[in-house]
């Protein structure tokens, strides 16, 4: 599970008020100190209540009256009319389980969001739900799921959402839906294709494109085409592209009047094309360029539109010198131009309503860039930015690691106006008054009670009590936990005869057993395809891993295996070529090993200046115990990992072979989860392999590290194990 929580920050009144603060370390999710108030009593204290707002993710609803924040706790709905707070749902006690907050296709005018509720490691129920009164309908029984996308598109004016089914496109109209009238997914099928074939343009037109051919839809010839698809097909054809589109593989994007479009294929190659006649014509190539001589191996990308008409390419990327996430922008209209680049992690980009302006993170920024000219304006600094969304064309709601801000980027110097307390890293009481702050910045809040925000304080820090954990009938204090989950626990102990000492969450009182644990090998044989995202992903959940780096990944891909020393992981052998040592007419003997070994070695050298760890394993595993022994005569470890099933299989190969049975990512996360045993090492594979797969494991490597929290594993690295 790798969850931890720790308390500390004590302090107590004389009104038998508590305030303290819980700071979790769970992977995946930022760790933030979250400040909680209770009543102590005499036997017990009253459930403990979270003062503090983390904006793990946000979104504006009801017309941006409403800003709603999710995060481990729960989901809370800021009133920004009335400046009040209010949770809408609340985890039960403690939440030191496994969490991750998922992304949200929100309707633009916020009276609708989409959501995938989880019921599998990889899937879960598509939702539509109503925000005001939380009614909801199940869009799709079994869909992906995922926690960065969500197969959902909103037309601008809310009226409209496509949503992916079973290699098919689908709308649902919600005025429709929760007025009762259901015609049937019969009436409401688009075409084939994921969501990646279809676009809205400004002005609430569809793009969908299938095959090669570039369809334009209007919104309100929708249910027709739904019912007469097959006589009347799928829309105006405005254009062709020059080659296939693959709607697994590729993405597009669209201009505000569909005369422009970006292509971007399997992340590799940005195409530029103009319609500038509509019809069966193939559309204008302005540009083809690659994204293989950029700094670092891509990861996603973003055409965007803004008011100057000028279209831009925003390009996240696994930077080649450090193996650690970068963002770049490029302008296209004369081939790509390098505007900006930032050398850390950055939240999507979002332009303004109006256009004129481009938001994006960095480090401990929210940066706003003028997208005329493409310079930067304004800029929020002084704490790292977790969630942000535009309030209008000069507002922007910036969810911090320390505060929740409305931000006017206009004013000069303007820190924006603190709406709520993110985390907290010290607490106060003056008489019932509640305040706050972080150590760091010095800046001290108050809490109003009635309301639930927070507002910069006037006072200065040495006004305040000093924060004391006894007020004469209670002592509170942190002592050791019996609950491994738990780094300690918050006990209460009156003073006053009979004495009684009592823990506040009954629960980290529970012991339980030893945490069990796993450990991920990453296997780079001959290819480096889902390289970038691996090491993203393992960055994000910051979890050990052990590279076990073969001859042919060193030959092929030099920049590569430099990446992920760089990123800071350890590399391992898998011999120096890719093949079944015991097929063939190999003549395996020690020699043999001893040389592969050692010319693995040499090559891993030449190209990284670093040397392999002692550890080994035989391509496809398939080792004798000879071979294990020449390992060992060389200074090598062998490791054997679970490889029972895997992604290995092609559809190719489980027809010619029927005892090798093919399964999809989606599955062979459920079946890992549910085999786990103590000490199990998990190979996965950084690339893709000879033979057809719809999907490989690495492109879902983050639902199968939370199958492996989620079922209370531990993930530690390979040497924990052998030095045991």
């Amino acid at each position: 599970m790798g969850a931890s929580v720790f308390f500390d920050k004590i302090a107590l009144n004389d009104k038998d008020e508590l305030l303290f603060c819980a700071t979790h370390e769970i992977p995946g999710t930022p760790s933030y100190s979250s400040l909680f108030y209770a009543k102590v009593g005499k036997t017990e204290t009253a459930a403990p209540q979270i003062i503090t707002c983390f904006p793990e993710r946000m979104e504006l609803l009801l017309n941006g009256t409403i800003l709603q924040l999710r995060n481990r706790y729960g989901t809370a709905h800021y009133n920004t009319v009335e400046d009040t707070l209010t949770w809408v749902t609340k985890a039960s006690g403690m939440p030191v389980e496994f969490t991750h907050t998922a992304v949200h296709a929100t309707s633009p005018d916020g009276k609708y969001e989409c959501y995938v509720r989880q019921t599998k490691n990889a899937a879960g129920s598509l939702i539509l739900q109503k925000v005001k009164s939380q009614e909801s309908i199940v869009l799709v029984e079994d869909a992906p799921f995922s926690y960065e996308t969500i197969p959902v598109k909103w037309a601008p004016d809310s009226s409209v959402a496509l949503y992916e089914k079973s290699g098919s496109i689908y709308f649902v109209k919600p005025s429709d839906s929760f007025g009762r009238v259901n015609l049937g997914d019969s009436f409401c099928k688009l075409g084939s294709g994921t969501i990646n074939c279809v676009e809205w343009t400004q002005d609430g037109n569809l793009v969908y494109i299938q095959g090669d051919i570039i369809h334009l839809i209007s919104r309100d010839e929708l249910y027709t085409r739904g019912m007469y698809a097959a006589l009347v097909g799928n829309g105006g054809i405005i254009g062709r592209l020059p080659a296939l589109f693959d709607s697994v593989r590729d993405t597009f994007f669209v201009s505000p009047n569909a005369s422009e479009l970006v292509v971007v294929s399997s992340e590799r190659t940005v195409s530029y094309y103009s319609i500038e006649k509509p019809g069966c014509a193939f559309a204008r190539v302005r540009g083809k360029y690659p994204l293989t001589n950029m700094s670092g191996t891509p990861l996603r990308s973003y055409a965007l539109w803004p008011a100057s008409g000028k279209v831009a390419l925003w390009l996240d990327m696994i930077d080649y010198s450090s193996g650690k996430k970068s963002c770049a922008l490029y302008t296209l209209e004369s081939g790509p131009e390098l505007v900006l680049q930032i050398k850390s992690a950055s939240l999507r980009p979002v332009l303004s309503p109006d256009g004129r302006y481009l938001a994006f993170t960095g480090s401990k920024s929210l940066y706003i860039y003028d997208t005329a000219k493409w310079k930067e304006v304004a800029r929020l600094d002084g704490e790292r930015i977790h969630s942000f969304a535009w309030a209008s064309s000069s507002l922007l709601y910036a969810g911090g690691e320390k505060t929740v801000r409305l931000w006017d980027f206009t004013r000069e110097k303007s820190l924006g106006k603190t709406l709520l307390l993110s985390s907290a890293q010290m607490a106060f009481w003056d008489g019932t008054s509640i305040y706050a702050g972080s150590s760091e910045s010095g800046k001290i809040f108050s809490y109003a009670r009635e309301k639930g925000s927070w507002s910069l304080s006037d006072k200065k820090p040495s006004l305040y009590t000093k924060p004391s954990d006894s007020n004469g009938r209670f002592r509170v204090f942190a002592g050791k936990s019996q609950n491994n989950l738990y780094a300690n626990s918050v006990f209460v102990r009156s003073l006053a005869s009979p004495i009684v000492t009592y823990p506040i969450y009954k629960e980290s009182e529970l012991s339980n057993p030893k945490q069990k644990r796993v450990a991920l090998l990453l296997d780079a044989c001959d290819n480096a395809e889902g390289l970038a995202s691996v090491l993203e992903v393992l960055n994000e959940f910051k979890v050990k891993a052990t590279f076990f780096i073969n001859g042919e990944f060193i030959r092929r891909y030099p920049e590569e295996t430099k990446q992920i020393v760089a990123a800071g992981y350890e590399c391992a052998s898998s011999f120096y070529t890719y093949a079944n040592l015991l097929e063939g007419n190999f003549v395996i003997d020690s020699a043999f090993i001893k040389r592969g070994l050692a010319r693995n070695e040499d090559e891993f050298y030449s190209v990284t200046a670093s040397e392999l760890s002692p550890l080994w394993h035989a391509p496809f595993y398939k080792a004798s115990e000879k071979m294990k022994l020449a390992g060992k005569d060389s200074g090598y470890r062998y490791i054997d990992a679970f490889t029972r099933f895997g992604d290995r299989v092609s559809y190719e190969m489980s027809v010619l072979d029927r005892s090798k049975k093919y399964y999809d990512a989606a599955l062979l996360i459920d079946m890992f989860a549910a085999s786990l045993e103590d000490g199990r090492i998990i190979p996965i594979n950084v690339g893709r392999l000879t033979g057809t797969r719809s999907d490989y494991l690495y492109e879902k490597l983050d639902l199968l590290i939370a199958a492996i929290l989620d079922s209370g594993y531990k993930i530690v690295d390979i040497r924990d194990f052998i030095e045991e």
